[in-house]
């Protein structure tokens, strides 16, 4: 079942974070440093944010971090405090969703019984994914593996992959004349089942996209977008940066997502079985 991270499992993570920053500085040559060999057998982290203490809301909100991230970036650069000032229908809860999970092929696995059924248990009705940076990646994949318990999934600047595999898209025509017959590994699966918002968006789970003026992941992007509602996808001056991801989760607040009514109507999870 998720746990809450702990103070001290919190600042044991940020030596281990700070390790291997060193251990970069010190042999730029390392290609895995401390951060990287993090235990993934045990359930996997969260910190919980209520918004009342005592009554679960029936909303909760998921947020995934990017390389190198604590769950506690989403604290330290307010998007927790942004959404509860934008609306007091979600809970939240930030994963400590580090890249051991990735590496050992374990993420969705891990999210989906420690986070998604759990969650239901609780009694969340509405559950809705948020990722920056590698934890885009990740959102995606959880939706992928459980479109059934996702109910919207909101990227920031996503990694989407080899950018090889995007640039075979692109030759392509896009995602509508690419059908990904021939292309082999999880990312190239991940496309396949993205291409559904080109192809059937009425039974893909609602998707926002946001992304920087300067960011240099623009490409996965793009492809994307080119199919989504021109309300669901966005961009804000600036790179790949909390900073510039925070304009536009504002923008996005205003109002949430899954506050809205008529704009986008909420999606048997039966047709997505």
């Amino acid at each position: 079942m998720l746990r809450t991270l702990s103070h001290a499992e919190r600042v044991r993570g940020m030596q281990v974070w700070l390790g291997w920053l060193i251990a970069v500085a010190l042999a730029t040559g390392c290609q895995y440093g401390a951060y990287f060999m993090r235990d993934v057998r045990e359930p996997m982290l969260g910190l919980e944010v209520r918004v009342d203490p005592h009554v679960r809301q029936r909303c909760l909100i998921v947020l995934m971090p990017g390389m190198l991230n604590l769950p506690d970036a989403y604290l330290d650069h307010g998007f927790v405090e942004d959404a509860l000032a934008a609306s007091r229908r979600c809970d939240l809860v930030a994963l400590d969703a580090h890249n051991g999970y990735y590496r050992a092929r374990t993420l969705t696995r891990r999210v989906g019984e420690d986070v998604l059924v759990v969650a239901e248990q609780r009694g969340y009705e509405d559950i809705w994914l948020v990722g920056s940076s590698m934890g885009g990646m990740g959102a995606l994949l959880v939706a992928q593996a459980y479109p059934d318990r996702v109910d919207g999934v909101v990227l920031f600047a996503p990694w989407f992959g080899d950018t090889r595999l995007l640039r075979s898209i692109e030759a392509a025509g896009g995602l509508v004349a690419w059908d990904g017959r021939d292309a082999r590994g999880d990312q190239a699966a991940l496309w396949r089942w993205l291409r559904g918002y080109a192809t059937h968006p009425e039974d893909m789970p609602p998707l926002y996209l946001g992304i920087g003026d300067e960011d240099g992941t623009r490409l996965g992007f793009e492809l994307l977008a080119a199919h989504l509602p021109a309300t669901h996808h966005g961009r804000a001056p600036g790179g790949h940066a909390w900073g510039t991801w925070r304009v536009m989760w504002r923008r996005l607040l205003d109002p949430p997502p899954w506050d809205r009514r008529g704009e986008t109507p909420r999606i048997d999870r039966s047709r997505r079985r």
